[in-house]
């Protein structure tokens, strides 16, 4: 209770935005990103599409498209549409790579769609103002089923066993984006999210496992696009949990250190509960700036370590939720910008409807 209190109390100093963070050479990092990687970082291969999201959210939340792409955008959108996979009897989507892709006629059983991967390759198109003409969006949409378990929960391919609170809210962003929810039994997801609450009214990944941080943001970002929030009881026992993650940035989990990522995963839920404005927001920008590279740009997990494109991006989608001049405002439930989710809400979607 005394640690809430000093937060509120902090909450009435004035707060001002750090001038010394270096955009210009954020730019530089995630261009970098979508061109040439570290030799450490070749595990990632069938996975690069969220590299790809991560370096052009980045550069579109500088506003540095598209004159920072290394190439030009037209390219990159038809890499992303490459990586569609669409089957009559199975989940269609798109996966992370092209690294499982054999012959064009040889069916090869690796080669499968990956429910965060197409998340990711749809706020793709989306930031490049694509109009998803060319994504089967009654296929991806309806072919969810095939990845819900009776729990509610989602895996993330057919091969998984895998199966969480990420995958719900993959799960989720995509069938809000395509507007269609022919594919989840959102009775069942609903019920699964809050089979996941612990006696701390934080989430868990499945039920019975420990409150954390991206856990609890997958729940909210999913109850919130499901427009379901109204379900969730016991808010201001979640606002107290989150705030309780801050020490100077925030942490998931009790007795971890700060991690940058967290900025954003608990700043974005309190986002979404209009709870935002409780943090101590130059005690978090101070943490930022400490795991912000000055040689490379970017951000890393912890001080002193290595940046990376996901710490990168969600540290100044973090820095976004408090208003800043420099940075697009970012949706707390989408990752993307708000702008975008307006044309997707006011455009797209009516425009599919007459189709």
């Amino acid at each position: 209770m005394n640690k809430l209190m000093n937060l509120l109390s902090l909450n009435d100093m004035p707060q001002r935005i750090n001038p010394t963070f270096l955009y210009s050479m954020h730019r530089k990092y995630f261009t970098r990103c979508l061109t040439v990687l570290p030799a450490h970082t070749s595990s990632l291969d069938n996975s690069r599409l969220t590299i790809v999201f991560y370096s052009l959210a980045g550069l579109d939340i500088l506003r540095a498209i598209p004159d920072a792409l290394p190439i030009n955008k037209t390219e990159i959108i038809t890499w992303i549409y490459n990586l569609q996979l669409i089957r009559d009897s199975n989940v269609s989507g798109f996966r992370g790579s092209s690294c499982a892709i054999g012959s064009r006629t040889d069916f090869n059983p690796y080669d499968q769609v990956h429910i965060t991967m197409t998340m990711t390759g749809l706020l793709s198109l989306l930031i490049l103002d694509d109009d998803l003409e060319r994504v089967q969006r009654k296929q991806i949409a309806s072919s969810l089923r095939y990845l819900q378990l009776p729990t509610g929960s989602f895996l993330a391919t057919c091969l998984s066993k895998e199966n969480d609170l990420r995958f719900v809210y993959c799960a989720c962003v995509v069938a809000y984006i395509l507007n269609d929810w022919s594919g989840i039994d959102q009775d069942l997801c609903t019920k699964f999210i809050l089979n996941c609450r612990t006696y701390e009214y934080a989430f868990g990944q499945v039920p019975g496992a420990e409150a954390h941080g991206g856990s609890t943001y997958c729940a909210l970002a999913s109850l919130y696009l499901m427009n379901r929030l109204n379900q969730l009881d016991h808010q201001d026992d979640l606002v107290r949990w989150c705030l309780q993650k801050q020490d100077e940035g925030f942490h998931g989990r009790p007795n971890k250190p700060d991690d940058s990522c967290y900025s954003w995963w608990i700043g974005a839920t309190l986002k979404i509960l209009d709870k935002y404005s409780l943090i101590n927001y130059e005690e978090n920008e101070r943490f930022l700036s400490a795991t912000e590279s000055k040689v490379t740009g970017g951000f890393s997990k912890l001080p002193d370590s290595s940046a990376d494109p996901l710490h990168s991006y969600l540290s100044l989608a973090s820095l976004s939720l408090h208003s800043n001049d420099n940075l697009k405002s970012i949706h707390p439930a989408l990752m993307v910008d708000e702008n975008i989710v307006n044309r997707l809400k006011t455009v797209l979607h009516p425009k599919w409807i007459n189709e």
